[in-house]
């Protein structure tokens, strides 16, 4: 059952015609990963790469989170990957509030169907509609990344672990100490809700 609804979704997702984004794009890029999914990377809208390809984070951002992934001693297979807006906004412009309200219900339908431990939005667009969504008052991204916040989703108790988007390091280096730092926080949090 779940693996028809995935496949629904990502059909619905492909097919989505919900806002402008949809005229100019070649590919919607669903996200990949199990599903289930102990953990949900989540960032903000697919890249040029990501419109070429189809597939979440497959630029330059992509292999950093990559190498940052497997740092912690986890490879892409063992996330799922996906963005708030599902097409790429064009110049890979900053997504607008009603392509966000269009989107966010298939991301809705996402969290439902993978029934996440951790969520991680990645950057400051996906932290603060996730956070949003959950009712937890957050502040900047250079203020909440790294920290746990405890909040509660439809199939149980869920971590939001917001962090800096991977891009980060591409235009301000100083920062990859920071992203290195909450991925390595990310696996202490992992270690310390893993079954015994």
């Amino acid at each position: 059952m779940t693996d028809e609804e995935a496949r629904a979704l990502n059909d619905d997702i492909l097919s989505c015609t919900r806002c402008r984004l949809s005229l100019g794009r070649t590919h919607a890029v669903p996200g990949e990963g199990p599903v289930p999914a102990r953990i949900l990377l989540v960032g903000e809208a697919p890249g040029e790469s990501e419109d070429r390809s189809g597939r979440p984070f497959a630029g330059r951002a992509g292999a950093i989170l990559n190498r940052l992934l497997a740092s912690i001693g986890l490879s892409r297979n063992e996330v799922f990957i996906t963005s708030i807006l599902k097409c790429r906004p064009p110049k890979n412009r900053d997504p607008k509030g009603d392509e966000i309200a269009s989107c966010k219900p298939y991301l809705d339908r996402q969290i439902a169907l993978l029934r996440p431990c951790i969520i991680v939005p990645m950057g400051r667009f996906s932290a603060a509609v996730i956070m949003g969504q959950f009712g937890v008052a957050a502040g900047r991204i250079s203020e909440i990344h790294g920290q746990p916040f405890r909040a509660e989703a439809p199939h149980g108790p869920v971590i939001l672990f917001p962090v800096y988007h991977p891009a980060v390091v591409t235009h301000n280096p100083p920062l990859r100490g920071d992203l290195e730092e909450d991925f390595r926080r990310l696996k202490e949090i992992l270690e310390s809700i893993s079954p015994a």
